[in-house]
């Protein structure tokens, strides 16, 4: 992924940030292209909110260079951030007062217009019946709903929400997830560090994956995931035949055989194979390969489709905490 600064909603180069002997941010290079979801991924204790916090001018950088929306920091910070709305850790309001008078209170302080969007905003993130009860008896999914108009009110540009899913039951994050979506379709910028690695992939445009404070990887997310390898699934009458006539084809890495959880399949059952590509091969077209010269062999061939790999495969490769 490559990018100025000035077409790039947020970009750092060469940050780093230490709390004494430990460097928790380590020469990182990132850059959030306009108008994406961009997913910040990594284990507990990667570094991802100190990054946060640094870009955002709340714990101060020890080296490196960041640029919000076309601004150096920390000249142009007041400008820039006039144009950013965040929620850091988690969002905290005064439990006493409802959720309308806490926006009320931050609008104040934004200035600029910003008392008139807050109802617009508390329709928009699903609180408008509940506005005006006192956050102290909000769920925490409903103060994350919250937050998120908290931001809203600011009319950004750029959203950096840290870990924004939390306390979401099912049907909150499919709200959540076509809200991101509708922001990015009105051409802001949403970056949004998460340990929901499904929820990342089915909102998100670009990630970058972060361990021990460094980027290991970041991109295109398609692009990422198409790097893992992909799979056919194949149910046919004759797995053993099958599969002795695709082992050793080009492209093909392996034939297995299974049920889809990785158990024999059950006494009378169809069977199955899962038929594992190189990463070099495009999987639609091989799986339309491997069908025609099934079925050419007198296999017959009841079911077939691709299995693509997931973020969270991508994920589980790349950072130390679980492997290498």
């Amino acid at each position: 992924m490559s990018g100025s600064a000035d077409s790039a909603a947020l970009s750092v180069a060469g940050l780093t940030k230490r709390f004494g002997s430990r460097v928790v941010i380590d020469g990182v290079d990132l850059s959030v292209p306009r108008g994406c979801a961009f997913g910040y991924l990594g284990p507990n204790g990667a570094g991802k909110t100190t990054l946060i916090r640094t870009v955002l001018g709340l714990t101060r950088p020890d080296a490196g260079t960041i640029n919000i929306l076309g601004l150096e920091m920390p000249a142009g910070r007041e400008e820039a951030l006039a144009k950013v709305g965040a929620i850091v850790d988690e969002p905290r309001f005064h439990g006493y007062l409802s959720g309308l008078e806490n926006l009320e209170l931050l609008a104040a302080a934004r200035g600029r217009g910003t008392a008139a969007r807050i109802w617009p905003c508390m329709e928009r993130v699903g609180l408008a019946e509940r506005a005006r009860e006192r956050v102290a008896r909000y769920s925490m999914g409903m103060r994350q709903r919250l937050g998120v108009a908290s931001c809203l009110i600011a009319d950004p540009s750029l959203l950096v929400l840290d870990e924004p899913m939390n306390g979401l039951d099912p049907a909150g994050m499919l709200e959540f997830r076509e809200l991101m979506r509708s922001l990015v379709a009105e051409g802001r910028t949403v970056m949004l560090s998460s340990h929901l690695l499904d929820e990342v992939q089915r909102t998100c445009d670009y990630v970058a994956i972060v361990d021990q404070g460094h980027i290991v990887v970041q991109g295109r997310l398609d692009d990422l995931v198409r790097q893992q390898t992909a799979s056919i699934r194949v149910v046919c009458d004759d797995t053993g035949r099958a599969a002795s006539l695709l082992s050793g084809l080009e492209g093909i890495e392996h034939v297995g055989e299974g049920s889809g959880d990785g158990q024999p399949p059950s006494p009378g059952a169809p069977g199955q194979l899962v038929v594992r590509l190189g990463s070099a091969w495009q999987p639609e077209p091989m799986a339309a390969a491997v069908n025609r010269y099934l079925v050419q062999s007198g296999i017959s061939v009841s079911g077939l489709w691709v299995e693509r790999a997931s973020l969270e495969e991508r994920f589980l490769q790349l950072t130390s905490r679980f492997g290498a």
